[in-house]
Parts: structure tokens; C-alpha cells; sequence
């Protein structure tokens, strides 16, 4: 998955969340469908997690790419 695609897969992570946490936060809410959306949340979270560490992964391997090709690897913040 590209760059362009793991941002819309945040956005749309990020939005699902809120939409969440604003469901939760009514008090008249059932405690069962409560539990229901706090599963879908931490399910969202750790597929972002799981997106986060494919994008960690790629980068690692374009820098190693870079490196074999002789190319100067530039760190961020640098």
C-alpha cells in the first residue's frame, strides 16, 4: 500500500475513533453496545498500529536500497 493509501486508511481510522467516542460519551448508551464499539476501537487501533509498522518497514528498506546503491542515506531531523 502506497503513502496516499495508508493516509486515507488513518483518515478514515481517525474519523471511525471519533465517531466512537462521541457515541460512547452518551450516557443513555446500552453498556453492551458500549462494549461492542470499545472491541471495534481497539481492533482500529491495532490495524493502525500494524499500518504504522508496514510504513516503518518500507522506509527501513528504501534506505537500505539507497545505502547498496551508494546514494547518501539523510536522516529526518538532520
Amino acid at each position: 500500500m502506497g503513502t496516499a493509501g495508508q493516509t486515507n486508511g488513518f483518515d478514515a481510522i481517525r474519523t471511525r475513533l471519533e465517531e466512537i467516542a462521541d457515541a460512547v460519551g452518551n450516557e443513555e448508551m446500552p453498556l453492551d453496545e458500549a462494549l461492542d464499539l470499545y472491541e471495534e476501537a481497539v481492533a482500529l487501533g491495532l490495524r493502525a498500529t500494524d499500518m504504522l509498522e508496514e510504513g516503518i518497514s518500507a522506509i527501513d528498506a528504501q534506505s537500505d536500497e539507497s545505502a547498496q546503491d551508494g546514494e547518501p542515506v539523510e536522516e529526518e531531523g538532520a
